[in-house]
């Protein structure tokens, strides 16, 4: 593949920044809040599922449309007092900069909400990495399909796009804009859940990194 020929379309928390920990740390807190077990990381990337309603269920945190979209809210501001504590994942703030070297045009597609997106990107000194951010219009984590697909009509018709993310829903944003995935295991997803996807899963930035490079036919990123 041409390197003109591809534009990547990557997701922002748990595939750039390395945050879920911070997930888990809120979601205890109103677990206990609510007089519920509290979860471990592990537990959370074996049942964190999209949409996000259907896993405050499996925690027992769902007693009606009120009350979850309450707890919703709770749980946005909470987030909002530690999501400038995650780092970026280590190393991968590299390969975004030897893909912009290589010309490869770079997006950030992401089922945050747009708003809160945005001040995380330029918090980490990213605003000139990426062509577009762009994040939904809401604190559910709902249309990041529809966004994809309206990116990719504006800016990459005629692009092969390549979806990098850490979630099965990554992989069927892929599918449904007609692009291609890869998905790593370091985010909101487990290793064994990802592998049951037809995409290639990787464990570190190097394989990724590797894939890069194998892909495009480089000598080196």
């Amino acid at each position: 593949m041409k390197t003109k020929d591809l534009v990547v379309f990557w997701d922002w928390n748990g595939t750039l920044v390395d945050d879920s920990f911070v997930f888990v740390n809120v979601l205890n807190v109103l677990l206990e809040n609510n007089s519920l077990p509290k979860i471990t990381l592990d537990f959370y990337k074996e049942n964190f599922c999209f949409p996000v309603v259907d896993f405050y269920k499996k925690l027992g945190l769902y007693k009606n449309p009120p009350f979850f979209s309450s707890l919703n809210q709770e749980f946005v501001l909470l987030y909002n007092k530690q999501k400038h504590v995650p780092k970026l994942k280590l190393n991968i703030l590299g390969l975004v900069n030897d893909l912009n070297q290589k010309n490869i045009k770079q997006y950030v597609v992401s089922a945050q909400k747009n708003q809160t997106l945005l001040g995380l990107v330029s918090f980490y000194g990213l605003k000139n990495s990426f062509v577009k951010v762009v994040g939904v219009s809401n604190d559910l984590a709902l249309g990041k399909k529809t966004l994809a697909e309206k990116l990719k009509n504006k800016f990459c018709k005629n692009k092969k796009v390549l979806v990098v993310g850490d979630t099965v829903l990554d992989f069927e944003v892929s599918k449904h804009i007609g692009g291609s995935c890869v998905l790593v295991d370091w985010g909101h997803y487990s290793f064994s859940r990802l592998s049951a996807c037809d995409a290639p899963v990787f464990r570190s930035v190097e394989d990724l990194k590797s894939f890069f490079i194998k892909e495009l036919e480089l000598t080196s990123l």
